[in-house]
């Protein structure tokens, strides 16, 4: 069973030019992947060292992950449709992916006393930002058992 947790981030306006920084890098850096599944003949293996990305390496492992299950899914798509009869067949898009995201595993950050602290990629290294968290008591209650990843969503 997952458990999810919403968290109102309270970022200063640097941390959230930051963010926003991050999260449409790492769209990018997933959709990038997706296409290169797409056009390559063979099957490509990717890691943090072979994409060029400003974020890191931890999210770029993530990206690199989540880029391999959004085109799983399209092959799975595409060879479903091509068991149907070809007047049933309808167009299968490569997925492009908009809304602003990252996600970090659960090594990768820390929540203690309202302030939740991950890697971004600064001036050219990745540093750990510390952010305010609103949290309620049950809300606290629940992130006391195992943390799963975290994602951030940006919303202007």
């Amino acid at each position: 069973m997952q458990i999810t947790v919403k968290v109102k981030l309270q970022p200063t306006k640097e941390q959230f030019k930051l963010l926003m920084v991050t999260t449409k890098n790492y769209i990018y850096l997933v959709n990038q992947i997706v296409s290169d599944y797409a056009v390559a003949d063979r099957n490509l293996k990717y890691s943090s060292k072979d994409v060029i990305a400003d974020l890191p390496s931890a999210v770029k492992n993530q990206a690199i992950r989540d880029a391999k299950s959004v085109f799983v899914k399209y092959k799975k798509a595409v060879r479903a449709n091509a068991r149907l009869k070809p007047d049933e067949q309808r167009e299968v898009k490569l997925p492009v992916l908009k809304k602003p995201v990252a996600i970090w595993n659960n090594q990768n950050y820390s929540l203690k006393e309202d302030v939740l602290s991950f890697p971004v990629f600064v001036e050219g290294k990745s540093k750990r930002m510390e952010m305010k968290a609103i949290l309620t008591g049950y809300q606290k209650n629940l992130l006391n058992n195992k943390p799963g990843s975290l994602r951030i969503t940006a919303s202007t």
